[in-house]
């Protein structure tokens, strides 16, 4: 494989070249830039910014948020329809399976994070351009349900026929309970507010465990002798903390 091919140098050019176009769009924007806390606020849900007690820093929440904004900024002036970006994630999550399911862990993992930052900007551009509807709303819930569906089946083939594709299987389950907990509570004006894992925390724990795995496994480092360690660790997490997120929005909306 030729050097600029490598996982770590993939992975290295990606970052350098969010952070040249951000720097870029920055420079262009002349003497009045925003700020990175009015970046972060202008189109969080809640208007403190983000607060959820997850298994994700805010802060790395608010980082990302500042780092596609320039995405953001293009999207809202070419007037796009949010509904649109809705769907992108849920094209992209076949790709990734395919991905998976044929051992590119890498790629797969890297088409994770970037189907994902669609599943942000098409809610922050709703907000931005004032179009915010509930059958955007049930779309964008709709379709999440499904890419998570359809990646985890990639993983699912990938470890088929071991043992461990009954976790993946376990994994999906519980990703998918948390969802409905907080959709039939939200129906019977329930409080659901709480789990430290949702599906941000789930994407970025198998993007970015993934592309670490994929790594090491590229130079044949072999945490305790197992190939995929660390995306069977990754995954396993999902599946643990999916569960206990699923039981803290039962025993909160029973309670409220």
């Amino acid at each position: 494989m030729l050097d600029f091919l490598q996982p770590h140098i993939i992975f290295l050019c990606i970052l350098t070249s969010l952070l040249i176009y951000k720097f870029i769009v920055f420079f262009f924007k002349g003497n009045n830039p925003e700020s990175f806390d009015e970046m972060v606020l202008r189109a969080t849900k809640n208007p403190e910014g983000y607060k959820d007690k997850t298994m994700i820093s805010n802060a790395f929440k608010e980082w990302w948020a500042f780092v596609i904004s320039p995405i953001e900024e293009s999207l809202v002036r070419s007037k796009i329809k949010p509904n649109f970006l809705t769907s992108i994630p849920l094209i992209v999550s076949f790709l990734t399976a395919y991905m998976y399911a044929n051992g590119f862990i890498i790629i797969a993992s890297v088409l994770v994070l970037s189907g994902s930052s669609f599943d942000i900007l098409d809610g922050r551009v709703a907000r931005i351009t004032n179009q915010v509807s509930n059958k955007g709303a049930f779309l964008d819930s709709s379709l999440d349900r499904l890419s998570e569906i359809v990646i985890m089946f990639g993983l699912f083939v990938y470890f088929f026929p071991s043992y461990f594709c009954f976790v993946v299987f376990l994994a999906i389950c519980f990703s998918l309970t948390v969802s409905y907990v907080k959709a039939a509570a939200d129906n019977l004006n329930l409080d659901t507010d709480t789990g430290i894992m949702q599906r941000a925390d789930r994407v970025v724990y198998l993007g970015i465990g993934g592309i670490i795995s994929g790594i090491l496994d590229y130079y044949e480092i072999h945490p305790f002798g197992i190939d995929d360690t660390i995306l069977m660790l990754v995954v396993s997490i999902v599946l643990l903390f999916s569960l206990i997120s699923t039981i803290q929005r039962i025993l909160l909306s029973t309670k409220s």
